[in-house]
């Protein structure tokens, strides 16, 4: 009996198949993002502003260099879990009373008179720069987000129920400066003690403010907050996380590596 022929199999559009095949998971996969350390990056303005000189209290220096040896304003650091704890004491040596003997920020306090006089102080001076002849648009948008920000402190003074509002010294920022040779997991390190201390100072605050844990105020509001049906808890809960990062605001700045 004659061996019965196996058809050969047609292979030629294989390789169409499999480029569509390829096509199709390229558009259908989303590619996840690295979302650990997001902050907002102010838009530029371009002012010409002398440079001005800033006080070595308002500095929260953090340095590692290639070694990975890590020093904090001025101090030797051998374990990084102790960042957020030296960040928090920076933030609040004198928060309750200014002491201009020691090496930390002061804290200013503002009453409601005195916002209302800059909201008009503010206003007054975007009008008039608004109606100037080839005024920048940027100028005169820079000039209408400081009246929102006084704006937003007058929100955040009746929100906070007192006479008067503290705020961090405006030069105060915290430094961060690594070198080239610098291990990522410490610069991660670094970042997260960060954002640990941030964490925990803002929800100190909410708990005794609000009475309940600045996480779950914006959790809540990054839920809310594309709900048509949910705006007014979305913005109540705004209100709050805006005072909040009057009260404690994270000002880091990261310098470029050097070598």
């Amino acid at each position: 009996m004659a061996k019965k022929e196996i058809p050969e199999i047609n292979a030629g559009s294989m390789a169409d198949i499999a480029f569509l095949l390829l096509i199709f998971f390229l558009v259908t996969t989303t590619m996840d993002k690295d979302t650990a350390y997001v902050r907002s990056i102010p838009k530029k303005v371009l002012i010409k502003t002398e440079p001005v000189d800033v006080e070595k209290r308002n500095i929260c220096a953090i340095l590692a260099n290639s070694k990975n040896q890590l020093m904090v304003r001025g101090e030797i650091m051998n374990n990084p879990d102790d960042i957020s704890e030296k960040v928090i004491e920076w933030y609040t040596k004198n928060e309750v009373t200014n002491d201009v003997t020691n090496n930390f920020p002061m804290y200013s306090r503002i009453t409601m008179r005195e916002i209302d006089e800059k909201i008009s102080e503010f206003t007054a001076v975007a009008e008039e720069f608004e109606a100037t002849p080839n005024a920048s648009a940027d100028m005169i948008d820079f000039k209408w987000k400081q009246v929102t920000e006084w704006e937003n402190k007058k929100k955040a003074l009746k929100l906070l129920g007192k006479s008067e509002l503290p705020e961090l010294h405006f030069q105060a920022h915290v430094r961060i400066e690594v070198q080239k040779e610098t291990a990522y997991e410490l610069f991660a390190k670094i970042q997260s003690e960060l954002e640990e201390a941030i964490f925990t100072l803002r929800d100190k605050a909410s708990n005794e403010i609000f009475g309940e844990s600045y996480g779950v105020i914006k959790k809540r509001y990054d839920a809310n907050e594309g709900d048509k049906s949910k705006q007014a808890q979305a913005r109540e809960d705004k209100e709050k996380l805006d005072l909040l990062k009057i009260l404690y605001p994270d000002r880091f700045i990261e310098v470029t590596p050097k070598k």
